[in-house]
């Protein structure tokens, strides 16, 4: 327990992606819970949808029946239920009383790996959350309560670790151009622009200890975080439009749209394009647990505003700014409102502005 809490611990002073955070939390859990399959994946934390992340025992083919089920049948333990639970970490056995025939996820996809427990959890920042796991035992054991302490213990620094990560975003001079795909009724690519496939690349989701190398594999397969999103999108009875953010396997974050489009068929547009640095704020902000509120408030203060003004813009009383402004140095570690601008900032988005910056010799041209 000690080794594996440490390293998550050292792991938040590397400058990992998102996909590489997730990689480290499954080892870390494997350690104080050994499993025979896992998911771990990154959220974005408005539609808690999966953004990227690791796999490990699970054939590709099952990415969308799992997903089906997380988005469309009634059963124990969705992700979404955990996120608002006061304890973020359930067991099937515990959850069905010990007879796993009562989970639909069980009959549709775990008893034909011979499944004997599936442990689930989330990684919360406040009510937002920034990551979610999914680990099977096979052969008939099961998780102990001691496995499951240990894993609420290294909640905490995989928060941590998550925060520095999604502080970190790549620069998008690099990225491919904004992306549009033509999906058919089993989701199959059927039309995009001529540069997709090398977003569908950025995308791909990571096998837990595999090379992720493409080559030899179908460019025009369709990443299981698209295909949430999609399905989500069809699930849908009151919108025919999605909107959701994914993290590539170079750390760029990019946004996308589904939509359904008219005619025969139920064809799906998706449109996808990276995310700029600046556009990324809310997203950091987020990841440390703020409220709608505290993150107006830390928009105006890095505008410059005085507290009068905040209170004034954002029509609430000067004592209820400064309340918010408390609360939010409290949630970031920091002590002043210049440190907290330069902490959520400054150090973690100046990177990629220098990055994507052009340098010319001679401003005047002399």
């Amino acid at each position: 327990m000690i080794a594996a809490r440490d390293r998550l611990v050292a792991a938040a002073d590397e400058a990992l992606t998102g996909e590489q955070v997730c990689a480290e939390i499954a080892r870390a859990l494997q350690r104080v819970a050994p499993y025979d399959a896992a998911a771990v994946m990154t959220t974005d934390p408005d539609s808690h949808l999966p953004a990227g992340g690791v796999v490990s025992g699970f054939d590709a083919s099952e990415c969308a029946p799992f997903w089906d089920n997380e988005l469309l049948d009634p059963d124990f333990n969705k992700f979404n239920d955990l996120a608002r639970s006061p304890d973020p970490v359930a067991t099937l056995v515990e959850a069905t009383d010990g007879d796993l025939t009562r989970s639909p996820r069980h009959q549709k996809l775990y008893a034909a790996y011979g499944a004997s427990d599936e442990l689930r959890a989330v990684v919360m920042a406040g009510d937002r959350c920034l990551a979610i796991g999914a680990f099977v035992r096979t052969g008939g054991a099961v998780f102990d309560a001691q496995e499951l302490c240990d894993v609420r213990a290294l909640l905490a620094p995989a928060t941590t670790l998550l925060r520095r990560a999604l502080g970190r975003c790549a620069p998008t001079a690099s990225m491919p151009a904004p992306t549009v795909l033509i999906l058919d009724a089993a989701d199959r690519v059927i039309s995009m622009t001529s540069d997709g496939a090398a977003m569908l690349s950025e995308l791909m989701t990571g096998q837990l200890g595999v090379s992720r190398a493409l080559e030899g594999t179908d460019p025009h397969a369709l990443p299981g975080t698209i295909q949430v999103a999609v399905s989500h999108t069809r699930a849908s009875r009151s919108s025919t439009r999605f909107t959701t953010r994914l993290r590539g396997r170079s750390g760029v974050w990019v946004q996308v749209h589904v939509a359904s489009l008219d005619g025969p068929g139920e064809q799906v547009a998706v449109s996808i394009d990276a995310i700029r640095s600046a556009e990324l704020i809310p997203l950091l902000l987020e990841s440390y647990g703020l409220t709608t509120r505290e993150i107006e408030i830390v928009l105006c203060l890095c505008r410059g505003l005085p507290t009068k003004e905040i209170a004034a813009e954002l029509a609430i009383s000067t004592h209820t700014v400064r309340d918010h402004l408390k609360a939010v140095f409290e949630k970031t570690h920091v002590t002043t409102r210049g440190e907290l601008v330069a902490g959520l900032f400054t150090s973690q988005l100046l990177t990629g502005l220098h990055e994507t910056t052009e340098r010319i010799e001679d401003p005047v041209g002399r």
